[in-house]
């Protein structure tokens, strides 16, 4: 069983790169965290962590979505043309982090909707008919894939902000 929390979080600034992209084809997203590093680095710039997907819109996991690739920062700085800066917003997320990686994050979102339901709390969402439009829903990986090469050992972070 997955355990989720509710968790007050500040300001959480980041830099980074927004796409679309389609499951079939992550790769291409993928692509663009070795860049956010390395021109974070070029900047002089310390990263605050792993990289975060950021979803902006959705309408199914076959579709392709609006999504932000980030990693975090202590403060908002300009890396150059390209990227972008910003930051996700204070509030009240719900949180879990499961086991299993990347492989079990499918599973994750359905458990973590019905779990928000059960305790009556709404993800901060519009519905409109593009699809499901997030104020902030993140997936941050925590593990270094360099340091664990076994995918079901990676540990990730699953946020929500709720309304």
């Amino acid at each position: 069983m997955t355990e989720f929390t509710v968790e007050e979080r500040a300001e959480r600034p980041w830099v980074g790169v927004s796409t679309t992209g389609e499951l079939a084809h992550w790769d291409r997203v993928n692509a663009h965290v070795p860049r956010i590093y390395a021109a974070l680095a070029a900047a002089g710039g310390i990263p605050e962590g792993g990289p975060v997907y950021q979803y902006h819109r959705m309408r199914t996991a076959a579709d392709p979505m609006d999504v932000t690739v980030s990693v975090p920062v202590a403060a908002r700085i300009e890396i150059g043309e390209g990227f972008k800066t910003g930051a996700l917003p204070a509030g009240r997320y719900l949180v879990t982090r499961p086991e299993g990686g990347p492989d079990a994050l499918k599973g994750v979102h359905g458990e973590m909707w019905r779990w928000a339901a059960l305790q009556g709390l709404e993800p901060a969402i519009e519905e409109r008919a593009d699809g499901i439009h997030w104020r902030a829903r993140t997936e941050q990986f925590l593990t270094d894939p360099q340091t664990e090469p076994d995918r079901t050992k990676w540990a990730i972070e699953v946020a929500y902000l709720l309304k």
